[in-house]
């Protein structure tokens, strides 16, 4: 649908700006700059726009940061949508993103969530790029609400076949997909805790995520709503952060996706903020003494379809600093 909308602006701006330009008055000539301004952001958009790639670099601090984890490297990325982005003269630009993701050397990658668009077929023909991405510990996976795959109006029996060769597509790459659990990764005598829960968002969008039982078996301080453990939780939709994990749980990082900052803003206008108050970039809270709990949300490395315009793809490189 998106394509089909882009496609039918695209044929009716010409035609107005044809018609504008033949006009004899002088300020109908000059009415035709706008609609030969849609087509320059749909040909920048279609082109230019899509092709960058930024690699945004962020740096936490926080005393909580066990000491063996400083310098810590974390890559976030959400919202590759390989059948809605990357298809075609497009296919390419997933190896080139990829091979700059290994170029990080990381010590983790966060895929967090809406890896496929539609089916994780999408998974299947790109899985040479897909297993190529390469950390020292590993990379990890969260559902999106793409990854349902319910908008392709399956009976609920195919659905759920579906769902279960996501999660299999998703272990057959290599990755650890968390599925309302949570881990721990070890460096000499310090630790970290890992969160990776399911999808939640406002609705209409999937409520399957459970932090309570992601969180089972992890002692959590009542007052405080923290752990004695740095914390790292993954949860796609960013409306979770406030309304789902911190009323229960603050983790130090939550890592979020979803909105693709709309994939559009002009003249410094985002016109994603009147839909979420944290749509990208880093948003802190108060955690506790000397520390401030963040939450992380991309803007993605894909799309709903291969178009942006002044809001570029995006991979996100979170460096931890223990500070004292």
């Amino acid at each position: 649908m998106p394509s089909i909308i882009i496609a039918a602006v695209f044929v009716l701006s010409i035609w107005v700006a044809y018609k504008l330009l033949r006009a004899k008055v002088l300020w109908k000539k000059c009415l035709a700059l706008f609609p030969l301004f849609l087509l320059y952001i749909i040909v920048y958009g279609l082109t230019f726009g899509f092709w960058q790639l930024n690699i945004k670099e962020v740096t936490y601090e926080s005393p909580d940061i066990p000491e063996a984890f400083d310098g810590y490297k974390i890559v976030q990325v959400t919202d590759v949508h390989c059948g809605g982005s990357f298809w075609g003269p497009y296919k390419g630009l997933v190896k080139d993103g990829f091979e700059k993701i290994n170029a990080l050397q990381p010590d983790l990658i966060c895929m967090v969530g809406d890896i496929q668009h539609f089916l994780p077929s999408e998974l299947e023909e790109l899985k040479e790029e897909m297993s190529s991405l390469k950390a020292k510990d590993g990379v990890l996976s969260v559902m999106g609400n793409h990854d349902y795959c319910a908008y392709s109006n399956f009976s609920p029996a195919r659905q759920a076949q579906e769902i279960q060769r996501t999660r299999n597509v998703h272990k057959s790459l290599g990755w650890k997909m968390l599925e309302d659990e949570h881990f721990y990764i070890h460096r000499d005598s310090d630790s970290i805790l890992v969160i990776g829960e399911e999808n939640w968002g406002l609705k209409p969008f999937p409520q399957v995520g459970n932090i309570k039982k992601a969180l089972k078996g992890v002692t959590i301080d009542p007052t405080t709503k923290t752990t004695n453990t740095f914390s790292l939780c993954l949860s796609h939709d960013p409306n979770a952060w406030k309304h789902h994990i911190m009323p229960l749980f603050i983790p130090n990082i939550t890592l979020a996706g979803h909105t693709h900052g709309a994939q559009f803003s002009i003249f410094g206008w985002h016109p994603i903020q009147y839909a979420y108050d944290e749509w990208g970039g880093e948003y802190y809270v108060p955690m506790k003494k000397h520390s401030k709990a963040m939450l992380s949300v991309s803007t993605g490395f894909g799309g709903n379809l291969p178009f942006r315009f002044g809001m570029p793809r995006e991979v996100v490189v979170i460096t931890l600093k223990r500070t004292k």
